[in-house]
C-alpha cells in the first residue's frame, strides 16, 4: 500500500472517529439535560441525577448490545421476506442529522455511510460516555 493510501485509509478513519464522538457526545448531553430534569422534577436532586445517568447508560448499552448482535447463519431470503423489509444501513436518526451540523463535523466532509460506524455501535460508545459521566458525577463532583 502507497504512503498516500495508508493517509487516505488514516483520514477516513480519524473522520468516523470523529462523527461517532460527537454523536456520543451530543447523546450524553441530552440525557444529562434529561436526567437532570427527571431528578428536579422527583425531587432526587444531584443524586437523582446521577442514579437516572446510571439506569439510562445500562439501558442504552443493553440496547446496543442486543442490536449490534449478528444474525444467525441460518437466516434465509425467504425468512426475511416474511419480517419486512429490512432498514437500511444508511438510515440515520434525526440527531445523527442535528450532530452533522455540529463542530467539529461540520467542518469537514465525513466518509460515505459504509466507512462509519453503524447506529448501534454509535448508542453503544454513547453509552460508554453516559455511564462515564455518571462515575464522573460520583468520583470527580463527589456527588453521593
Amino acid at each position: 500500500m502507497s504512503s498516500s493510501g495508508r493517509l487516505a485509509g488514516l483520514r477516513v478513519y480519524v473522520l468516523a472517529v470523529l462523527d461517532a464522538v460527537t454523536f456520543s457526545l451530543a447523546v450524553t448531553g441530552v440525557t444529562l439535560t434529561a436526567a437532570v430534569l427527571l431528578s428536579v422534577g422527583s425531587g432526587g436532586g444531584a443524586i437523582g441525577a446521577k442514579v437516572f445517568m446510571f439506569a439510562i447508560g445500562w439501558l442504552m448499552m443493553a440496547y446496543a448490545v442486543v442490536q449490534l448482535r449478528p444474525s444467525g447463519p441460518d437466516n434465509s431470503p425467504e425468512q426475511s421476506n416474511r419480517r419486512g423489509p429490512s432498514i437500511p444501513e444508511t438510515h440515520e436518526i434525526e440527531l445523527q442529522r442535528i450532530t452533522r451540523a455540529l463542530p467539529p463535523v461540520r467542518w469537514v466532509t465525513l466518509p460515505p455511510p459504509e466507512h462509519r460506524l453503524r447506529i448501534p455501535a454509535q448508542l453503544f460508545l454513547s453509552s460508554l460516555f453516559v455511564l462515564g459521566t455518571s462515575f464522573f458525577l460520583e468520583v470527580g463532583l463527589g456527588v453521593q
